[in-house]
């Protein structure tokens, strides 16, 4: 499989696809970065031209491609609605799931009330015992992460590289994740068998903004990736190894099309009793909520997806777009939403709030050099906060971004 598929950086002539080494090529050579995102199949394709098929037969279409591409399909589901959408599409048209996997830190957490767990344990996990009702013969497999994030730095050569293997998200669950093909004995067997086993992943809602300039919707995807596919991956390059986005992907450009305008003829002609409701809003602030282990979670009204209605910016909410794209999703299931502090993870609080070992030592003193490193750019931070997990909400590194493609003309 094609790795660049999932984007990679370039400076100049320089293509890596670690976010970190492009920054440092990017400071010594004085040049911009750009995150490279199928350029070329995006490029070719008229997103300006609405389908109008339905949504659901495109997942439909989806869902069988991948299943007549791969012999083994593991889908990993967190209960949340872009999963929940990939999962229940399979489920619908009778397509055979092999394995449902859920991932968790419940051994290094000690409770299920934990940023990473909770989701998993209340939503994932029963959600998926009601799939599995009438999918007898697909597996659920459910994995503790803690143990090889616990042995992680003494793998490769991890204490001394490590932060060229994360890009947007720092998160060390993400990278465990990169070797769980090396140690799920089961998934070993499978792919020295010779068959081909896709990870399939539901990464992301469509990316659609808003130029207000020129007054024109368009797509602009976000380096996101490694949440689900990491440079650690993406660099080995085994061949064996192979992974889905079942939304961005160049092999599903009608399917993202159709999200795309279906979103766009919402924003351009709003039912009136939508405005000021939980679907669209003129509140454009962050609205912090507070959660288990006071982590906080963010609902982020960004100037991504807005309208315009008697000079008035209403701002498209998440339970909207959800609404619009996964007809399916239940607007009440559990979410701690989306968290912020992408580097400092509160995902993996417990690695963190732990005993403060030689591996954490070592990682805040990465982290730190990070940002004396990048005084320029590459990196939010907020100088008068210390490093530690207290004030991860102002440690991000920034989103880099593809080209844009208008969906009008």
């Amino acid at each position: 499989m094609n790795k660049d598929q999932f984007g990679y950086y370039q400076v100049h002539r320089h293509k890596t696809y670690s976010k970190i080494e492009a920054l440092e090529i990017a400071h010594l050579l004085v040049k911009p970065v750009e995150w490279i995102f199928n350029d070329d199949t995006f490029g070719k394709h008229p997103w300006h031209i609405d389908t109008k098929q339905d949504i659901k037969q495109l997942y439909k279409m989806r869902a069988e491609q991948l299943r007549e591409k791969y012999d083994y399909i593991v889908i990993w589901y967190s209960g949340g609605a872009d999963s929940f959408t990939v999962l229940n599409t399979f489920k619908e048209n009778k397509i055979h799931v092999d394995e449902i996997a859920h991932f968790h830190s419940y051994d290094g957490d000690k409770t299920w009330d934990s940023y990473l767990n909770k989701e998993i344990e209340s939503v994932a996990i029963p959600q998926t015992q009601e799939f599995l009702k009438t999918m007898p013969h697909t597996k659920q497999r459910v994995i503790d992460l803690t143990s090889i994030i616990k042995s992680m730095f003494a793998e490769d050569n991890n204490r001394l590289d490590f932060i060229y293997k994360f890009n947007h998200s720092f998160g060390l669950h993400h990278l465990a994740r990169s070797y769980l093909r090396e140690k799920i004995d089961d998934w070993k067997k499978i792919i020295d068998s010779g068959k081909k086993l896709c990870f399939v992943y539901g990464c992301d809602k469509i990316p659609v903004e808003f130029d207000l300039k020129n007054n024109k919707y368009f797509l602009q995807f976000r380096d996101i990736i490694d949440g689900c596919i990491s440079p650690r991956t993406q660099t080995l390059g085994r061949l064996e190894e192979y992974d889905e986005l079942f939304y961005w992907s160049p092999d599903a450009l009608d399917l993202m099309t159709r999200q795309a305008h279906i979103t766009v003829n919402y924003l351009r002609n709003p039912p009136e009793e939508d405005l000021d409701s939980t679907y669209l809003t003129q509140d454009s602030s962050v609205c912090l909520r507070t959660f288990y282990n006071s982590y906080v979670s963010v609902n982020n009204y960004k100037s991504r997806m807005l309208t315009m209605v008697n000079n008035l910016k209403y701002y498209l909410t998440t339970e909207g777009l959800h609404r619009l794209i996964y007809p399916d999703f239940k607007e009440d299931t559990f979410t701690l939403g989306k968290g912020f502090g992408y580097i400092i993870n509160p995902r993996d609080g417990w690695w963190f709030n732990g005993s403060k070992g030689d591996d954490q030592t070592m990682f805040i003193s990465a982290i730190k050099s990070l940002r004396t490193k990048f005084t320029r750019w590459g990196f939010n931070f907020v100088d008068s906060y210390p490093l530690d997990l207290q004030h991860f909400t102002h440690i991000n590194i920034d989103h880099m971004y593809s080209k844009k493609y208008y969906l009008e003309i």
